[in-house]
Parts: C-alpha cells; sequence; structure tokens
C-alpha cells in the first residue's frame, strides 16, 4: 500500500490538496463537518497530518517566534511580569498560527529555526543577538534599550517620577530606594531610567538607595537596609 499523501486523502474526499492542508493548520478555514470528514479519512489510511520539515523547506519558513531571555526560564516564569508576558504573546500568536520557541541563555540562538524573533529584556549587544541580525532575522525589543529596530516598552522615568511625586504629595520624607545592581547613581554617569524618575519626583528628599538582585535572594541585603532606614532607638 502507498503512503498517504494530502493529493490521495483529497482525491478521496473529493476536494483540493489546499483544502487538506487547512483540515490541519487552519481548521478556521472550514466548516467543522467538512474538516471531520477529512480527518476522518486521514485516520483511516493512517495519515498523520504534513510533514513539518517538508512545509518548512516549501514555504521557506518555519512556523515558530523565538523569544530570547537572559535569565534561565525557572527564575524568567517565576517573575509575574515576565509570565504575564509570556501569556499575552501567546495569545496573539494563536489566531496567527506560529509557534513560540523560548530560548534561554544556554540554548545557542543560532542553532533554532525561527521567522522572527522578540528579545525580552536581554542585553542589545548579546552574542544570540548578533547572531540573529546576521541571519536576518526580524526582531522587536521588548523592556530594553533598542537602538536599531521596533521596540515596545513603558515610561520607567515617567512612572518612577509620578510615583515619588506622588509620595511626597501624601507628605512621605522618608524613602527606602531599591535599584537593580548594576544602575548608577553618581551624578557624572548614565542613570537607570527608573531610578532617575525616582530621584527627580523626589526632589529635595534624599532616599536610602539599595542594590538589589533582579531575580536574587534579596532578604540579608533588604534587611540591611531597613535597620539603616529605621535605626534602633539607642541606649541610655
Amino acid at each position: 500500500m502507498s503512503r498517504p499523501t494530502l493529493q490521495s486523502i483529497a482525491d478521496r474526499v473529493g476536494v483540493s490538496r489546499m483544502t487538506v492542508s487547512n483540515a490541519f493548520s487552519r481548521p478556521d478555514q472550514l466548516s467543522s463537518d467538512l474538516r471531520d470528514r477529512i480527518l476522518a479519512v486521514a485516520a483511516e489510511v493512517g495519515y498523520r497530518g504534513p510533514d513539518p520539515s517538508a512545509r518548512s523547506l516549501a514555504t521557506g519558513t518555519s512556523g515558530t517566534i523565538g523569544v530570547l531571555w537572559t535569565q534561565s526560564l525557572r527564575l524568567a516564569l517565576s517573575d509575574p511580569v515576565t509570565a504575564g508576558f509570556l501569556g499575552a504573546l501567546a495569545d496573539e500568536l494563536r489566531a496567527q498560527g506560529p509557534a513560540l520557541t523560548l530560548l534561554p541563555p544556554n540554548v545557542p540562538a543560532h542553532d533554532v529555526a525561527m521567522d522572527a524573533a522578540v528579545a525580552y529584556s536581554s542585553p542589545p549587544h548579546s552574542e544570540a543577538l548578533q547572531w540573529l541580525r546576521g541571519r536576518g532575522v526580524p526582531m522587536v525589543g521588548v523592556d530594553m534599550p533598542w537602538p536599531d529596530g521596533p521596540r515596545v516598552s513603558i515610561d520607567d522615568r515617567g512612572g518612577a517620577r509620578a510615583a515619588a511625586e506622588l509620595l511626597i504629595t501624601l507628605g512621605h520624607r522618608r524613602v527606602l530606594l531599591l535599584a537593580q545592581a548594576g544602575d548608577r547613581l553618581q551624578v557624572d554617569l548614565p542613570l537607570d531610567e527608573r531610578v532617575a524618575g525616582w530621584l527627580t519626583g523626589l526632589g529635595a528628599v534624599k532616599p536610602v538607595v539599595g542594590f538589589v538582585q533582579a531575580f536574587g535572594d534579596n532578604r540579608a541585603t533588604i534587611a540591611d537596609l531597613l535597620r539603616r532606614w529605621h535605626p534602633p532607638p539607642c541606649s541610655a
């Protein structure tokens, strides 16, 4: 018995080869009755769907969008904001069809086929991004500096400034500011956008500043900062 193909199933059902392909890859293009009939014939002859490798060769696309991170997936997905971003991205792509390929630092980006990439909070000059640029992969930067392409971000400086101004309006004058390790606070060096916004919004109020790791265990650091910020009363 010859190996079943899209064309052989199309001949048995009495539809076009494209209609059979749509039954597997674009079911919204068919009525449920027609799709059920096509899938029933495919199951009867042992056909399990188009070969992804053959389809990639024919179309020149992989049907995959890569998502690059700088942290391990366990750490990245423990962050509610990152998890929410990934869920929203998957929801938006669901109607279009592309799959998501997650690329943490230990996965070489140059070895993975993808039609486009989303760089999420990644160093803009990382090796992975350099490889993808060299391959001509379309890319979007999210929540990161991105000098040479589309970028999606929030107004970090404006948001932090507004939050600081609200604290001042409410009468607060003692502020503890936690900044990500590596941010610069010296006057003659560039500031992280959020830190700059906080310092601008606080005005004459000088906060106690501490540095923490974005995905690290900062309990000891924060406890020390709280002792500095609110020292115990001196003994008589």
